[in-house]
């Protein structure tokens, strides 16, 4: 049976580590509300860079549709970072799910790595992830990696390697936690394009084009290409501190249980040696009683 001393070294132990637990559950909400303030203003811009390509959709469409290589590509956005339960797990077999479904041409996918347990994932899985990201941990770090994966599709682009990309990626539940998302990114067809010439524009001016089509659409080529990677990057990142909000809520519940059978515990523990003092006490007493009464 353990100690007084023992289970009250277990109960400390248990409470330091629920204030550990609270700590990275208050600071999985701080991170998710600062992630989602950061989506919401890229909206904001991205509203901008859509109406640049409608005005520059009006007057055409430069996009080259011819299929260039059989391949496709699709970058699986998972997490560095532990204790957020099956964040990357359950990412692997909804990728393969919607990347099986658009293969019925025969024409095979490539799928790239963000993040080390992703990359273990896709390894375990038998998967051949060749080029390999690490995931940024905080929104300081997402430019850095949204130039590499941009770096690495127009170098695949160049070598006639890639025409079509899409990226898998968990987002936020509607009611709370994270769900797995497949987006589109590549090619800029012609569905895009009708969808875009047709945004109405908000008066009746129409602006005129002061560059060269050809630098028009490099540089709202590349702000498309932030946007999409941007926001599924932090998307992801909310989605990776929600998971951990939802562990470290489960971890609470189950050392709040703990907690309450330890007390419990130590309770009955104190009792029974209390009730042993009390009785031996009693015996002394009795013992004593009968050597005055003999005496």
């Amino acid at each position: 049976m353990p100690t007084l001393e023992f289970l009250n070294r277990k109960i400390k132990t248990a409470h330091d580590l629920l204030g550990v637990v609270r700590m990275m559950k208050s600071l999985a909400a701080v991170n998710i509300r600062q992630f989602e303030r950061a989506v919401a203003s890229l909206e904001q811009y991205r509203l901008v860079v859509d109406t640049g390509w409608a005005v520059f959709l009006r007057m055409g469409r430069p996009m080259d549709t011819r299929p260039r290589n059989p391949e496709r590509i699709c970058l699986v956005v998972g997490s560095d970072q532990g204790m957020c339960g099956q964040f990357n797990e359950s990412l692997w077999p909804f990728a393969l799910e919607r990347s099986t479904e658009q293969a019925a041409d025969g024409r095979k996918w490539i799928y790239w790595g963000m993040g080390e347990k992703i990359h273990g994932v896709l390894a375990d899985a038998g998967v051949p992830a060749d080029v390999h990201f690490p995931s940024p941990a905080s929104l300081s770090a997402v430019n850095e990696q949204i130039r590499a994966v941009i770096g690495m599709i127009e170098r695949w682009r160049s070598a006639d390697k890639l025409e079509q990309f899409a990226i898998c990626h968990h987002v936020l539940g509607d009611h709370g936690g994270y769900a797995p998302v497949f987006q589109r990114v590549l090619p800029l067809d012609a569905s895009w394009a009708d969808e875009r010439r047709s945004t109405p524009w908000p008066n009746r001016c129409l602006p005129m084009l002061g560059a060269s089509r050809e630098t028009m659409f490099t540089h709202l080529f590349r702000q498309y290409l932030f946007i999409s990677f941007y926001r599924a990057f932090v998307q992801s990142l909310a989605a990776e501190n929600a998971a951990r909000l939802m562990a470290m809520q489960a971890a609470e519940k189950n050392i709040l249980d703990l907690l309450d059978d330890l007390q419990a515990r130590f309770r009955e523990q104190r009792q029974a040696g209390i009730t042993n003092e009390l009785l031996d006490i009693i015996s002394g007493f009795e013992a004593l009683s009968d050597d005055l009464a003999i005496g």
